[in-house]
């Protein structure tokens, strides 16, 4: 699968029996209909909180169908993030996972936070900006 931001291939890593297409040329990761759920709450529905708002027709292509994805940002948060309309998936580009997972609250959300930094290698790459 290309990836939308960048046009690479993109990479398959599995958490949790989840798979994530994650970019290794610009960090970010696809989330198939349904991972976002499984991965933050363990179920597929969508999580309180996790509706677009806001969304407007965006500039990147989904990585499932040839349509333009809306851009916008989820009701309890100031990320933005890429859907496609077809409701195929979301885009978040790098570090946009995990901080979505951090602002889940609590000790799950956390472990979830910590593996997917580490998953992404995003704690290496934060000790080396520092």
């Amino acid at each position: 699968m290309q990836c939308p931001a960048c046009e690479k291939v993109m990479l398959i890593l599995e958490y949790q029996g989840i798979e994530l297409d994650h970019c290794p040329a610009c960090g970010g990761v696809w989330l198939d209909a349904g991972e976002l759920g499984l991965l933050l709450t363990g179920r597929p529905e969508t999580p309180a909180g996790m509706t677009l708002k806001n969304a407007r027709a965006g500039a990147r292509r989904c990585p499932r169908c040839p349509r333009k994805m809306d851009t916008g940002h989820f009701d309890n948060s100031t990320i933005e993030v890429d859907a496609c309309p077809a409701r195929h998936g979301i885009w978040l580009d790098r570090g946009e996972l995990t901080a979505l997972a951090q602002a889940q609250r609590g000790p799950e959300a956390e472990a979830v936070a910590r593996h997917l930094r580490a998953l992404f290698g995003e704690e290496q790459k934060q000790r080396s900006e520092k």
